[in-house]
């Protein structure tokens, strides 16, 4: 994680002109109007055995997950729950149906991944308990291996409760969707008034540091009890990955910046712990390998490739910015198995364009002139140059200037170019940078007109590369896909620090697809 308090100088303040979107206006529609009013009203009871909401994830063109939890205090040893599926708001008939044991030991959970389902299709899904219904969520299967259509999806990371309101996802929720692409730091581990604004009085449970099964499970079960994140969750599929606050800050497979053995123990045991926790609470697909990191296809157009560059293979950061650390064959950030099946995806993909789902940017970012003492972000790709530059070359070998990487983790929005070329040629690949749902940039930690221009001029004229940054506003990213273009805009919300959906501003860029040699 960019810790922005150590950056007092990296900032700029830039109240973006709206820019019309390339693709037809969707923005006025009201996504909750899917579902009539009367079921819309059935699917908020007074009181439900559900208190965490519906969930759905992992979309194939002919399965979706589907989630829920009982509350431990509805719940029995060996409890049932039904879980229904139809094309129909009101489920008449109810296309699937099925009743699950759940059991204490994944904290009374239901995942199913729901199978045989026809493609680019929406889905209603709910559960019961002992008469009760949960609301009524509402999924989509993945477009068909044939479509060439558009397809639509939401990028976020980074919902720190403490820091503000998830007003972002409560905006997202109203608005379609093929799928939300979570990159991660859905929870953050730390202690209340550790990291946050308690003055806005959303305070962390437990109030300690998450360390054990137990804290996890009790972190999750307080985040997704927020009204404005369910609702994106019982609105639209996810598709999630972690990062390192799913464990602690700066996590990798042998340690953590924020984990200290003397106080907190093992970091095996609480690794272990904080991945089998999370894959209780979020809807994706388990492999029996255990490793997080796969693929999606939306059609013809869009190929997407979920990373994992924290828990599958990642080592300790470089101890220092010396060019032998950082060029350092010993160092991780996916390992050589994950690498190889990356590189081997990119070389024979068919979709148009080739989304890269990437915790932490990729591009160079250089801060040599600007902070000597923080030169190169260590926890990012500039800290691993050796795998770095194994995917740059699988990049040019493969020759397709149409990947996208998508990016979170460091709470503020980017565009760079990825290795531009110095004779018009076509970058080798774009980067997007998603800003925070709610955690903290410059906006929460120094203020001030001077420090940011000066910021702003600084990160440009150091990175010839980078097309746009803005360092201080949060909210969310929208890709709208044809073959032929990638809209990427980011919207920009008014404010954290209470419920309020206005957006302040937005940025849209507008990438062609550039047809590029045969493989």
């Amino acid at each position: 994680m960019f810790r922005w308090w150590l950056f007092p100088t990296l900032a700029l303040f830039m109240i973006e002109g709206c820019q019309e979107s390339a693709f037809p206006a969707n923005s006025s529609t009201n996504y909750l109007s899917v579902i009539p009013t009367a079921a819309r009203a059935a699917s908020l009871p007074e009181y439900t055995p559900f208190p965490y909401g519906v969930a759905s994830g992992d979309p194939l063109p002919d399965a979706v997950i589907i989630w829920t939890m009982l509350d431990s205090l509805a719940a029995r040893t060996d409890s049932s729950i039904v879980w229904q599926l139809s094309r129909s708001p009101e489920f008449t008939p109810p296309l699937r149906s099925d009743t699950i044991t759940v059991t204490a030991a994944h904290h009374y959970r239901l995942k199913e991944d729901v199978r045989g389902l026809q493609p680019g299709t929406a889905y209603y899904y709910r559960f019961g308990h002992r008469g009760k219904w949960s609301r009524t969520g509402r999924t989509r299967t993945a477009p068909a291996r044939e479509f060439r259509g558009q397809v639509r999806l939401g990028v976020v990371s980074c919902n720190a409760l403490e820091w503000g309101y998830f007003n972002a996802f409560e905006v997202m929720a109203q608005e379609p969707f093929d799928a939300i692409i979570h990159l991660g730091d859905y929870i953050y581990e730390y202690a209340s008034g550790a990291y946050g604004d308690t003055t806005i009085g959303r305070l962390h449970y437990p109030r300690h540091e998450v360390v054990t099964a137990r804290d996890y499970h009790q972190r999750y079960a307080q985040y997704r009890r927020d009204p404005q994140l369910q609702l994106a969750h019982a609105n639209h599929p996810f598709i999630c990955v972690w990062d390192d606050h799913e464990v602690a800050n700066n996590s990798h497979t042998k340690g953590a910046e924020n984990h200290n053995p003397e106080l907190e123990g093992d970091y095996l045991t609480r690794m272990t712990a904080a991945r089998a926790i999370y894959y209780d609470w979020m809807p994706v697909r388990e492999r029996a390998s255990g490793e997080l990191y796969r693929s999606f296809e939306f059609g013809q157009t869009a190929d997407l490739y979920m990373l994992d560059e924290r828990l599958a293979a990642r080592t300790a950061p470089a101890a220092d910015f010396s060019l032998a650390a950082l060029e350092d064959t010993t160092k991780h950030i996916l390992g050589q198995r994950q690498l190889s099946w990356l590189s081997g995806e990119l070389a024979t993909a068919t979709g148009h364009w080739q989304l890269i789902g990437n915790q932490v940017l990729f591009a160079k970012l250089d801060l040599s002139n600007i902070l000597p003492q923080y030169a190169v972000n260590l926890d990012a790709w500039d800290g691993f140059r050796h795998e770095k530059s194994q995917l740059i070359d699988s990049l040019r070998k493969y020759r397709n200037p149409n990947t996208v990487f998508l990016t979170g983790d460091t709470h503020c929005s980017w565009y760079f170019e990825v290795e531009p070329s110095v004779d018009q040629a076509p970058p080798l690949a774009h980067e997007f940078g998603t800003p925070s749902v709610s955690s903290a940039n410059y906006d929460e930690f120094i203020q001030g007109w001077d420090t940011l221009t000066v910021a702003k001029y600084r990160l440009y004229r150091d990175n010839p590369h980078l097309q746009f940054t803005n360092l201080s506003d949060h909210g969310f990213l929208v890709l709208d896909i044809t073959p032929e273009k990638l809209s990427a805009t980011f919207r920009f919300l008014k404010d954290i620090r209470k419920p309020d959906l206005r957006e302040k501003s937005h940025k849209t860029f507008l990438l062609d697809y550039v047809h590029h040699h045969a493989r």
